[in-house]
C-alpha cells in the first residue's frame, strides 16, 4: 500500500463508519422484510391460495405496514446504541440512574407505536366473522353499540408493548457486544500476517437463535395475556370503557351505553392475542438480534479495513481514535487490532508514515494506546486509594524553592500583648460620661455573662438532646437498612465485588473492556512485527515505555484484586470458596490480554532489553509481572 502523499485532507472517520453502517442496516432490513411478509401471509384470508402470497394484493400493503412496525424499533436501536455493558456499584443505582431519563420513555413510545401499527393491520385484515369492528349493529331499530371486543384486544397488545419495553430495558438491548482481541502467542508465521478466527455468518446465528425467540415470545405473550385479564376486570375495565364511549359517541349514534358488564366471550380473543402477540414479539427479538448481529460485525469491507478507501486511511483512523464518541472509538480501537493482526501491508504503512504534522503515525497510535491502560493504572490507583489525586502526586518529590525575604528590620511582635492600640483618653466631660457608660454595657454584654445565662443553658440542653435524637435515629435507620439489605428482597441493594471491581477496572459507565485489549493488541502487534516491518528501526524507541506501562498496570490490577474490600451484603462472594472469590471474569479477560501481550514483547526484546534504557530491576519486575520463567538471555540480558 502506498504513503498518503503530504498535505492531503484528512476526512473523518465518520465517512467510512456510517456507509458501512448503512450496509449492515440493508442486509439486515432484507431478513427483516422477508418475516414480515411470512407474517403478513399468515394474518390473511386463506380461501383463496393464489392471492393469500401474492406480494403485489393485499398481502403486499400488510407486509408494508408491518414492516413499519419493525422500522420503528430499528430507528430506536440506531439511536439508542451505544459499546460496553452498563456499569454500576448496585442494580438499585441502575434502575436510579437509567430509569428516570427521557430515552425511557422514548422506548416505551416506540414499542406503543410499533404495537398499535401492528394490532390495526391485524384488525384491518380480518372479516367480519371475527367480530372486530368499533361498533355492532342490533336490529333494525336499534342504535349501534360499542364494540368491546376491539378495545380488550388492543389494550393487551399495548400492554404488551408496555412488557417488552421493560425487557428491553432491563436486559440492556441498545448495547453492542463488540470482541475483545487478544493477542496470539503463535501469531508469527514467517510472513508478517496472522490467522484470524472469523465470526460465524449473521444468517447462521439468526437461524440458532430462532428457536429460543420462539419460545421466549410465547412465555411473553401468555403471561400479558394472564395478567392483562386480571387488570382489566378488577381494575381498568370501567375507566377505559369510559374513555372509548366518550371517543366513539363523536363519531356514531350511538345507544346511552352503561359501563358493561358480565363476561363478554373473550376466549376466541385470547386464543388471537396469544398467537398474533406471539408472532410480534417474535419480529421484536428478531429486529434487536438482528441488529445485535450485523452491528457486531468487524469494521471490514471486501475483507479490508474501512478506512482503506480513503486517500489518507491512517490519518482517517486516527481521526476515529481521537473520536469523543465512546461507540466510534470502540470501533476505530476494533479496527486498529485487526490491521496490526491480519494486515501486514497496512501494518507497514504504520512504521513508515513520518512526515505527520502532530507526530509520526506510530508516535500518535502508541500514545493514544498507552493512553488507554494509564486511564486504567489511575482508576486502579484510585481504587486502591479513594484520597488519590493524580495531580497531587508529582508534587511530592518536587523540592520547594527557596524565598528570598527582606532583611529584617524590626523585633518581632509579643504574643502575649494585645496588637491594637489603646483607646484615647477622655478629656471633656461629655467624654467621660460616655467612657462610664461603655464599659458597663460591655460589662453585662461578655461573653462570661452571657455563658451563664439560663436561656444559653436552655439551648446548650436542647443542642444536647437533639443531637442524642439524631444519633439514636440514625442507628434506628441504619440497623433496619442492613436488615433489609441482607434480606432476598434488598438485592437491589447489595454491593458485590464483581460489580466494583469492574467499575473500577472497566470504567463506568459503560464497559471499555473492547477499548483495553484492542489497545493492548494494537501495541503488542506493532511491537512484535517491528523487527521485520520497522525500516527506519524507530518504533524501537518506544518499547521500554511499552514495557514500563504494561508492567505497572499487571502489578496495580493484581493489587487492587489482592485488597479490595468484599461488602458484607455480598452473600454470593462470601458463599464462594477462598479461592474463587476474587475472581472476576471480566479482570481477568483484561489481565490476560496484558499478561499475553508482555510475554510476547519481553520475548522478542529479551536480548536487547538492557540495552534500551530498562534497568536490571525493572527487567526482573516485568518477567514477575508476565509468568516468564528467566532462561539464560534472560538472566543475561538482566545482568548486563
Amino acid at each position: 500500500m502506498a504513503l498518503a502523499p503530504l498535505g492531503t485532507q484528512v476526512r473523518p472517520y465518520r465517512d467510512y463508519l456510517t456507509p458501512a453502517l448503512h450496509r449492515r442496516f440493508n442486509k439486515a432490513s432484507r431478513y427483516t422484510l422477508l418475516l414480515c411478509y411470512m407474517i403478513a401471509c399468515w394474518m390473511g384470508e386463506w380461501d383463496n391460495l393464489l392471492w393469500l402470497w401474492f406480494p403485489l394484493g393485499l398481502t403486499g400493503i400488510r407486509t408494508l405496514l408491518i414492516f413499519l412496525s419493525a422500522l420503528s424499533i430499528y430507528v430506536l436501536r440506531v439511536a439508542r446504541w451505544h459499546v460496553g455493558r452498563r456499569q454500576t456499584h448496585t442494580r438499585c443505582q441502575t434502575f436510579t440512574t437509567y430509569f428516570f431519563r427521557p430515552a425511557t420513555l422514548v422506548t416505551v413510545i416506540a414499542y406503543i407505536f410499533s404495537a398499535m401499527m401492528f394490532v390495526e393491520t391485524y384488525i384491518w385484515s380480518r372479516g367480519a366473522n371475527d367480530r372486530l369492528n368499533f361498533i355492532e349493529a342490533g336490529r333494525m331499530h336499534e342504535r349501534f353499540r360499542l364494540n368491546e371486543r376491539p378495545l380488550y384486544l388492543r389494550y393487551l397488545f399495548y400492554l404488551l408493548a408496555t412488557a417488552q419495553a421493560g425487557v428491553h430495558l432491563w436486559k440492556d438491548y441498545d448495547r453492542i457486544d463488540v470482541p475483545t482481541t487478544m493477542p496470539k502467542k503463535d501469531c508469527d508465521d514467517g510472513t508478517g500476517s496472522t490467522p484470524t478466527t472469523r465470526a460465524p455468518k449473521p444468517r447462521q446465528v439468526l437461524i440458532k437463535s430462532f428457536k429460543g425467540m420462539a419460545t421466549q415470545s410465547s412465555s411473553l405473550a401468555a403471561a400479558v395475556a394472564m395478567t392483562g385479564f386480571a387488570l382489566y376486570f378488577a381494575l381498568a375495565r370501567h375507566l377505559i370503557w369510559s374513555y372509548y364511549y366518550s371517543f366513539g359517541r363523536y363519531l356514531w349514534s350511538l345507544s346511552k351505553t352503561a359501563s358493561p358488564t358480565g363476561l363478554a366471550p373473550f376466549m376466541p380473543l385470547c386464543a388471537m392475542f396469544l398467537t398474533e402477540g406471539t408472532l410480534l414479539v417474535v419480529l421484536w427479538e428478531f429486529v434487536n438480534k438482528t441488529f445485535d448481529v450485523y452491528m457486531a460485525q468487524e469494521p471490514l469491507k471486501n475483507d479490508q479495513p474501512i478506512t482503506n478507501d480513503s486517500k489518507d486511511p491512517n490519518g482517517t483512523l486516527l481521526n476515529g481514535l481521537k473520536s469523543k464518541k465512546d461507540a466510534v472509538k470502540a470501533i476505530a480501537f476494533w479496527e486498529l487490532a485487526l490491521i496490526t493482526d491480519a494486515f501486514p501491508d497496512r501494518r507497514k504503512t504504520i512504521y513508515g508514515e513520518i512526515q505527520r504534522k502532530k507526530a509520526e503515525t506510530y508516535q500518535q497510535i502508541t500514545a493514544i494506546c498507552l493512553g488507554q491502560l494509564r486511564d486504567l493504572i489511575e482508576r486502579l490507583n484510585k481504587g486502591l486509594d479513594p484520597a488519590y489525586s493524580p495531580d497531587a502526586a508529582p508534587s511530592k518529590n518536587q523540592p520547594t524553592p527557596p524565598v528570598n525575604l527582606v532583611p529584617q528590620i524590626a523585633q518581632p511582635l509579643k504574643n502575649d500583648k494585645p496588637i491594637t492600640a489603646l483607646p484615647p483618653k477622655p478629656n471633656s466631660k461629655w467624654e467621660h460620661i460616655e467612657a462610664a457608660a461603655t464599659s458597663i454595657a460591655k460589662s453585662h454584654s461578655s461573653p462570661g455573662n452571657a455563658q451563664q445565662a439560663y436561656s444559653r443553658e436552655a439551648i446548650n440542653r436542647g443542642m444536647k438532646k437533639a443531637q442524642e435524637g439524631a444519633r439514636d435515629a440514625e442507628s434506628f435507620v441504619t440497623k433496619h437498612y442492613n436488615k433489609l439489605v441482607s434480606s432476598s428482597v434488598g438485592a437491589l441493594f447489595q454491593h458485590s465485588l464483581q460489580r466494583t471491581a469492574n467499575v473500577v477496572v472497566l470504567a463506568a459507565p459503560y464497559s471499555r473492556i473492547s477499548l483495553i485489549c484492542s489497545a493492548i493488541t494494537a501495541l503488542t502487534n506493532l511491537a512484535v512485527f517491528s523487527f521485520r516491518e520497522d525500516a527506519l528501526g524507530r518504533f524501537n524507541g518506544g518499547i521500554p515505555d511499552i514495557i514500563r506501562t504494561f508492567t505497572t498496570a499487571l502489578i496495580k490490577l493484581d493489587e487492587y484484586i489482592a485488597t479490595v474490600p468484599i461488602h458484607w451484603s455480598d452473600k454470593d462472594t462470601q458463599n464462594k470458596p477462598e479461592s474463587e472469590r476474587r475472581k472476576v471474569p471480566e479482570v481477568d479477560q483484561v489481565r490476560e490480554c496484558l499478561r499475553v501481550g508482555l510475554e510476547m514483547i519481553l520475548g522478542s526484546f529479551h536480548e536487547y532489553l538492557s540495552s534500551m534504557g530498562l534497568s536490571r530491576l525493572e527487567i526482573i519486575e516485568a518477567n514477575k509481572a508476565a509468568g516468564v520463567q528467566k532462561g539464560p538471555e534472560l538472566i543475561q540480558a538482566g545482568a548486563r
